[in-house]
């Protein structure tokens, strides 16, 4: 039996393959026993590189003849090349064939021995953030390695990190070759079950996490802190199970479940308590509860509320415009449903400093991180906010790569985002707009509007940059919005007949310009416009505005933490 991978491990040895091409070669060698053993058997040798014939079926001694091939894996000698390249490369793959050895000869057991020399699979993955990649290298990183395989497919995961807020599986599908079989998000799914050792489901809400490619592993993300939170006690110990009923286009059943130890993590998660308020001239209080800090991150919790000065001017914008809540809130989201929970979104931007002033983190809540440029060092989670049953504030988490310990910091608030009603309107005569530029300003927003397009069909169009779907009507456009407003949405549009279109901007693209205002550029598409109207009058209903006078730093010290 040959390795395909033969040629390309000689050219890698010579240093004849590029360093993308390197990397890859790189991951098949830690999962091929071909082609370790092979290199185990070079390294001592001084004979050309030979090819790579191996028996179709291992010896019964082979376990230990790896093993005992591993004890004499030696440091880099001052030999060839080619002699350096396969050193490292076993120092990268040695302990990872011990490890898959022990799943040939003992199914799917994991040697925390190993488990914890493993040279794991998600440092090499550029998707995964470095909150997570950092927990990994300190060890928190769980080799898991088992498998289950139905109607010619093989679900593999691979490793685990986790502790008490977040959990990154890393995991293959494989087809009856051990070629990789891409995961369709739209087709094929997955879903995560929490048990303690006893049997309780720790998730009986279930959702909440996220999966997609990264490369050429699958990577499914859970902020588990969503459901751990809650609990009295987190265990020592939870069973996880990734189930899935469709991969690659067939229908079938895979489950495979696996341990995760929590004891390490969970010993060295702390809570720097904080409860610092602040009363923003806008009637939003904010308090900074408290820095939970584990080995993938340190999570914020704030807490953002109505004032009743707050809450008082959004029932007047209601009044106004329409929009009371009237009735059970059952089935679609009627318009006034849609406003309120614009009023309820409150987003923040804040920086972290050290001692020294430098900024060792930023959030930044805008949906356009380029206006502002203060994100750094995030953390990927999905679950970022709770509405509180009243409807009038909202609990926040915010990740960052973790803080150190011992340290005094201070975070400094930047900006709080509102969102409020607008008045622009504006009517376009499109005779004039196929002609000619059309420029209006209204509501000290200022619009300048090129050519008219139909798509007169249903189907999925590439126009330009962007895919549209379905019939409706294309206008390019540039704006500048008014100072102080970072975004607009519910965007409508009405012919002559009054007839109302919903109206979506695609191929958006924001930027500041020299005088703080925001600038954007796009495409407004109307949806099922179908025939050529002699006058559009555009809209939007909400705006969100960006408050940067505000005065709020918050210090605090990472050593006088309390574990939980």
């Amino acid at each position: 039996m040959n390795c395909s991978k033969t040629e390309e491990l000689r050219r890698y040895l010579t240093g004849e393959l590029s360093e993308g091409d390197a990397r890859l070669l790189e991951r098949h060698v830690e999962d091929c026993l071909l082609c370790q053993r092979l290199m185990m058997e070079e390294e001592d040798s001084d004979e050309e590189f030979p090819s790579l014939h191996v028996p179709s079926a291992l010896p019964t001694d082979f376990t230990s003849q790896v093993m005992a091939a591993l004890e004499q894996v030696q440091l880099p000698k001052p030999k060839l090349n080619w002699k350096k390249r396969s050193v490292n490369i076993l120092k990268k793959t040695a302990l990872a064939v011990a490890s898959v050895t022990a799943i040939i000869t003992f199914g799917s057991m994991v040697s925390p021995t190993f488990a914890s020399y493993v040279n794991s699979v998600i440092q090499s993955i550029q998707g995964i953030d470095q909150g997570m990649k950092q927990a990994a290298e300190k060890g928190y990183v769980q080799e898991i390695n088992k498998k289950v395989t139905d109607q010619g497919i093989t679900l593999v995961v691979k490793e685990v990190v986790a502790d008490p807020v977040r959990m990154a599986i890393i995991a293959n599908i494989v087809d009856q070759n051990g070629k990789r079989i891409p995961f369709d998000e739209e087709k094929d799914g997955l879903s995560l079950t929490y048990k303690t050792k006893s049997g309780e489901d720790l998730n009986p809400g279930g959702g909440g996490y996220t999966y997609g490619e990264e490369g050429e592993y699958l990577v499914v993300s859970h902020d588990i802190f969503r459901f751990l939170k809650d609990s009295k006690a987190l265990p020592d110990e939870i069973i996880v199970g990734v189930e899935a009923t469709m991969l690659g286009g067939k229908e079938g059943s895979w489950k495979v479940e696996f341990p995760v130890d929590m004891k390490k993590a969970r010993a060295v998660a702390n809570y720097t308590k904080i409860g610092q308020k602040y009363l923003t001239p806008n009637g939003i209080e904010i308090m900074l509860q408290n820095i939970m800090t584990v080995p993938s991150t340190s999570m914020m919790e704030l807490e953002i509320d109505w004032t009743k000065e707050r809450e008082e001017q959004i029932q007047k914008w209601k009044e106004q415009n329409g929009w009371i809540v009237k009735g059970p809130k059952t089935g679609a989201f009627t318009e006034a449903e849609r406003m309120e929970r614009y009023f309820i979104d409150m987003g923040v931007a804040f920086q972290i400093f050290d001692e020294k002033g430098n900024v060792v983190a930023g959030w930044d809540d805008a949906l356009h991180e380029e206006l502002n440029q203060i994100r750094k060092n995030n953390v990927e989670h999905s679950y970022r906010g709770k509405v509180h049953d009243d409807g009038k504030g909202v609990t926040k988490w915010n990740g960052i790569t973790p803080l150190a310990k011992d340290q005094t910091y201070k975070l400094k608030m930047h900006s709080l985002y509102l969102y409020e009603p607008s008045k622009f309107q504006a009517s376009i005569p499109v005779d004039t707009l196929l002609k000619d530029k059309v420029a209006v300003t209204n509501s000290d927003s200022t619009y300048t509007l090129t050519g008219f397009t139909l798509k007169t069909t249903e189907d999925e169009e590439k126009i330009g940059d962007e895919t549209y779907f379905g019939k409706g009507a294309l206008i390019s456009f540039s704006g500048i919005l008014p100072e102080g407003i970072v975004y607009t949405t519910e965007w409508s549009a009405q012919d002559e007949s009054k007839q109302t279109y919903n109206v979506k901007l695609q191929g958006t693209t924001y930027t500041r310009g020299k005088d703080g205002r925001v600038h954007v550029t796009g495409t407004f598409f109307i949806r099922d416009l179908e025939k050529q109207p002699k006058e559009l009058k555009l809209s939007h209903a909400i705006q969100q505005r960006q408050y940067q006078d505000l005065n709020w730093e918050v210090p605090f010290d990472t050593s006088n933490n309390t574990k939980r």
